[in-house]
């Protein structure tokens, strides 16, 4: 039984498709995470050469929020990307969408309910949201041109 299992074509897509899925996820978040640290060092050093003072936490809420909108969402544009073309798309667009307002909602109540310096929370959103969406078409980018490449 276990034999026959293994032998279905069906079967072993689904696998392929699930190690490809989760290959695809993180490699994401490897490179995601490389950026993010550079775009770190460059922050953190322009503030230590201009003598700027440091709004630390209001930059770590800058760069939290995105990276976890965005790993939420890739995650599922990874499980979506070894099917039929519609729901990638339907992932793809509808993420960008939902992570927007996730990030819209949570800096308005950030304004509202917190007394941190808004205009560096706004610069920071708007930075690492911006590198992190690079970051994920870069990837969605390279899964199209492989589509069209191999068909299925």
């Amino acid at each position: 039984m276990l034999l026959s299992l293994r032998s279905c074509p069906f079967l072993s897509r689904c696998q392929y498709a699930d190690a490809e899925s989760a290959k695809m996820f993180v490699d994401f978040l490897k490179i995601l995470i490389l950026t993010l640290g550079c775009l770190w060092g460059v922050v953190l050093a322009c503030f230590y050469i201009f003598d700027q003072p440091l709004f630390f936490t209001e930059l770590l809420i800058g760069c939290l929020l995105p990276f976890l909108c965005f790993s939420a969402g890739f995650y599922a544009i990874s499980r979506t990307s070894q099917g039929p073309f519609k729901p990638f798309i339907i992932a793809v667009f509808g993420g960008m969408i939902v992570r927007l307002f996730i990030i819209g909602i949570v800096f308005v109540c950030l304004a509202m309910l917190t007394q941190l310096h808004i205009p560096t929370i706004l610069f920071a959103l708007v930075g690492f949201y911006t590198t992190c969406l690079i970051v994920e078409l870069y990837f969605v980018n390279r899964r199209i041109a492989h589509r069209e490449i191999i068909p299925k």
